[in-house]
């Protein structure tokens, strides 16, 4: 059954009852095509913008991966903002402006009929969606008895009736938009969902597509998500983009917006702690701490990137006791020198951290070549998505962390570090101890090729007698080294 639109012509525009959908008729969009001599109005709004202006210290918008992308600077004294880029070091981007960083605070819905075109439009967390049709298309408008337009129908002459889009508008107990369906033939074909937190503001702008064949939500390539967390003051503290993936049928992030205000105390929610540097055995690690107030964590991933001639020590990568009884860590090597780390919960249960109580979540081990020279490397913590149980995405900026390289150096480069010192060259092992010592040599298949008491200050040995090939070089008080026999 179809129920028909009611042209009050008193008023000038048409009148309908929303009914509940539990078992409850809908109405149809057959019904656009019965009101054929609709007045067209110059423009229809649905709401007013409500717009606020914010004066952080700073805005830094990252990308996807971590990397700051963009800065603006804001000086709430003089009121002005001046808007620099990363890409160009910093440096000016933009003339400043008497305005300070723009927010909608609430959903936008609009529809404007032009002079070449109909539109229908909507925005939330500073995002825009429209979809234009021809001036000469009918058009048919329906309020709610609080002066809410719910619903807009397209009927496009030039593909004959029976063609439409209709438009249905859903309100929360505020009267701000809350669910917006579009239907094509009668068909739900996408929706257009809100969600505010307890002070009105808006914290979800999310478009999704609807199969069709089983009017059933998917995630595909051209949905939108928007998400806005505010803190306790009410203040934007951060906005996340992600944008649909069809093949993977998820959200991906594209970037997100921190804000930074001199008024409060920046604490990041993943730090590096205990970077050791590599001394002679060429191994170095560092922890990752985390800190996820008033949640627990589900999953979480991380990508490190080394410099060339470090790789990752993945059999002495682990998960920290905090963490280790409740996730399991699985580690992928990509493209680039990098390591994918994820961890994935062993069951419903996960580690729940308070907030401003800080915990070491990850062990991060590695390996460095050799031929690698001493001096400062930097190796990059990025893509750092955590997850909470119930969903939300907590992206963190990338980290940098110095590895600093401080034992014998290549050929003859020599350099302070701490003993013992073990390397090979013109087919002589050099050793340097603090101590007295028995040093072993091994093959790389464990065999024993040489033994012999050592005394303290720098000891050579003719690397001649051994193959070519690694060699393994084993201390009695326990170090062991390895050198290349060429």
């Amino acid at each position: 059954m179809k129920k028909n639109f009611t042209e009050l012509v008193c008023i000038g525009i048409a009148c309908f009852c929303m009914v509940s959908a539990m078992g409850q008729e809908k109405m149809t969009a057959g019904s656009i095509i019965e009101e054929k001599n609709l007045q067209k109005q110059n423009e229809i709004e649905l709401r007013t913008d409500e717009v606020e202006y914010w004066w952080p210290d700073s805005v830094i918008i990252y990308t996807a991966e971590g990397y700051p992308d963009y800065k603006s600077f804001y000086d709430k004294v003089s009121l002005t903002a001046t808007y620099m880029a990363a890409n160009d070091n910093w440096e000016l981007y933009g003339p400043e402006n008497t305005n300070g960083w723009f927010f909608r605070n609430n959903a936008s819905v609009n529809f404007y009929v032009r002079t070449y075109e109909l539109v229908f439009v909507l925005a939330g967390i500073n995002y825009e969606l429209r979809w234009t049709y021809d001036s000469s298309d009918e058009y048919n408008t329906v309020y709610d008895n609080n002066g809410n337009l719910i619903l807009v129908g397209i009927s496009p002459s030039h593909y004959g009736n029976g063609y439409f889009n209709e438009y249905r508008i859903n309100y929360n107990e505020r009267n701000s938009p809350a669910l917006i369906e579009r239907y094509n033939y009668d068909y739900l074909t996408n929706t257009m969902k809100y969600e505010y937190n307890e002070k009105g503001h808006l914290t979800l702008f999310e478009y999704n597509t609807i199969n069709i064949e089983n009017q059933l939500p998917v995630i595909r390539d051209g949905n939108f998500k928007r998400v806005a967390k505010f803190d306790e003051k009410g203040r934007p503290a951060v906005i996340y983009s992600f944008q649909g993936n069809t093949s993977l049928s998820t959200w991906l992030l594209e970037y997100y917006q921190f804000f930074y205000y001199s008024d409060e105390e920046n604490i990041p929610n993943v730090e590096v702690e205990n970077n050791t540097p590599i001394g002679s055995d060429n191994k170095g690690s560092f922890d990752l701490d985390v800190n996820i107030p008033a949640d627990s964590i589900g999953n979480g991933s991380i990508t490190v990137t080394f410099p060339e001639g470090f790789t990752q020590d993945e059999t002495n990568t682990s998960l920290t006791l905090d963490f280790a009884g409740d996730f399991e860590l699985k580690i992928t090597k990509q493209d680039n020198n990098s390591w994918l780390l994820e961890i994935r919960p062993k069951t419903l249960k996960s580690a729940t951290l308070r907030a401003g109580e800080a915990k070491t979540m990850l062990h991060v081990a590695y390996k460095v070549d050799e031929k690698t020279k001493k001096g400062t490397y930097d190796i990059s913590v990025n893509s750092i998505l955590l997850e909470t149980k119930g969903g939300n995405y907590i992206p963190e900026p990338a980290i940098t962390v110095p590895a600093e390289v401080n034992r014998w150096g290549v050929g003859n480069e020599q350099t302070q570090t701490l003993y013992p010192i073990v390397y090979i060259n013109a087919q002589t092992i050099f050793i340097q101890t603090e101590s007295v010592e028995r040093i072993t040599v091994y093959s790389v298949t464990g065999s024993k090729l040489y033994e012999a008491p050592i005394q303290a200050g720098l000891t050579t040995i003719n690397a001649a007698q051994f193959p070519h090939g690694l060699l393994f070089v084993r201390g009695s008080s326990g170090w062991v080294k390895k050198v290349l026999n060429k």
